[in-house]
């Protein structure tokens, strides 16, 4: 598929938008981490980077339950940059819904084991897997895997 230039430059920002969303991800929960330990362990040394210092008031559990806030808003983002990166790779707004498909399906199968740990009484191992889950859908993972079968899709049928 050849792409425009209008089309080029928009791609080319998606990936830096993924990549840059990436290492923010990664950053506010490193951070907001090392402040859980620093609050659970008391005697851990550790100084918020200033852009998170208002999380320095926050109690302990607070900042836990928030993380659960965060984990939802970076699937959605991701979900987001997903529908927008399938669309712009594609070129058939049609498409779309494989990246609903996917994100469903791997929502459901966290719920699933999420409660499947706590029904069989291994709640860690449940939490944990449920956990890698959901970090496959705060990268660009699925999206690297549907528009490559969407391209092979369409070069099959094109035959």
């Amino acid at each position: 598929m050849k792409f425009k230039l209008k089309e080029g430059l928009l791609l080319v920002f998606l990936i830096v938008v993924f990549v840059a969303v990436g290492f923010l991800r990664d950053a506010i929960f490193m951070n907001l981490n090392s402040q859980l330990y620093k609050l659970y362990f008391k005697d851990y040394e550790y100084t918020l980077p200033n852009w998170l210092s208002f999380f320095d008031s926050w109690p302990y559990m607070r900042l836990y339950y928030f993380k659960y806030v965060l984990t939802a808003l970076f699937v959605i983002l991701y979900l987001i940059l997903s529908l927008l990166a399938v669309k712009v790779f594609t070129g058939d707004a049609k498409n779309i819904k494989w990246v609903f498909y996917a994100y469903g399906i791997v929502l459901l199968l966290s719920l699933l084991t999420y409660t499947g740990g706590y029904l069989l009484h291994n709640f860690p191992k449940g939490f944990l897997f449920t956990r890698n889950l959901l970090g496959l859908l705060q990268s660009p993972f699925i999206t690297m895997i549907i528009i490559p079968a969407l391209k092979l899709e369409n070069t099959d049928k094109a035959k």
